[in-house]
């Protein structure tokens, strides 16, 4: 029923949404024709040539499997049981009894959270009860698995399944971007300081500047990222905590300890960690906290 409410303007703004994406693989691609080219051509050292190519195309890999997961691996929907069925949801709207099908909706399904008021988190356009951690995201017109943001560098939103990827987007990004301009400062020094025949390379010139502006700035959001990470907090949770049955609020909820909750995103293999390959561990829509620390760390991993 969600798929026949979308129309053209939907699928306008869905493309739209994929314009910041090409801008950034066009600068990719301009940058690996000005590291490659009109750098890596001025270095005279055979050896070094090539020691320096085979770092950049190690760290240019795992730079765009990242970004190309991040964008095309669905951030996650709540599973069917959380949706009402027809119905469900007419029952829902022809009477007053919306709390009462809500109740019996929440019944066949695991949630914790509430809204502010208490009530039950419901969403009028997906037809569904709002799994702990989701949110709806306006953009993509659907109810989000542990939503954090929507990310116009990805064209996507950033949740459950594509966040590893995502965190690994940015470290790579900076990885990259860092090591760029660490190889420019040689070269641009020594031109400056001898005034050689070779005159500085304008590619080699912007390309530097762009990677130092780009690290600097990836580097502040990535370190953002690491601090959820390790406090197991989503950008959402950051800024509001979530609400429980009787109505607190408890912002570390989730909060199992700083290594468990970076293994709750990357998994339990240190073989995984560096690479963008679905590591996470859990569901998506039941989690562990600090009061059921083993409750249910078995859980298999879905993928929708």
């Amino acid at each position: 029923m969600q798929e026949q409410q979308k129309g053209c303007s939907y699928y306008c703004q869905r493309c739209s949404m994929f314009i910041p994406v090409l801008f950034v693989l066009a600068l990719i691609g301009w940058s690996y024709y000005a590291f490659m080219i009109a750098y890596g051509g001025r270095i005279e050292d055979l050896a070094t040539r090539v020691l320096v190519s085979i770092l950049y195309h190690v760290i240019l890999i795992l730079f765009l499997w990242s970004y190309m997961m991040a964008i095309f691996t669905q951030p996650g929907r709540p599973p069917p049981q959380y949706y009402l069925t027809e119905d469900e949801h007419m029952n829902m709207r022809a009477t007053d009894r919306g709390r009462e099908v809500l109740q019996s909706v929440s019944a066949r399904v695991t949630v914790q959270e509430r809204t502010t008021t208490g009530a039950m988190r419901y969403c009028d356009i997906c037809k569904c009860m709002k799994p702990d951690r989701a949110h709806h995201c306006s953009m993509c017109m659907q109810c989000v698995l542990k939503m954090d943001h929507h990310c116009p560098w990805v064209g996507n939103c950033v949740g459950f399944t594509n966040y590893k990827y995502f965190v690994l987007f940015l470290a790579y990004t900076c990885l990259y971007t860092l090591f760029i301009t660490l190889c420019c400062i040689p070269y641009i020094t020594n031109v400056w300081r001898h005034r050689s025949d070779d005159p500085l390379n304008f590619h080699v010139l912007i390309m530097f500047l762009i990677s130092l502006v780009f690290f600097l700035t990836v580097f502040g959001l990535f370190s953002f990222h690491i601090y959820l990470l390790i406090h197991n907090k989503t950008t959402f949770e950051s800024s509001r905590a979530p609400c429980f049955r009787g109505g607190f609020a408890d912002s570390k909820h989730y909060d199992l300890g700083g290594f468990e909750n970076f293994k709750q995103v990357f998994g339990d293999s240190p073989y995984l960690w560096v690479l963008p390959v679905f590591s996470s561990k859990g569901n998506g829509y039941e989690y562990d906290t600090r009061a059921y620390t083993n409750a249910r760390t078995d859980v298999p991993a879905r993928t929708p």
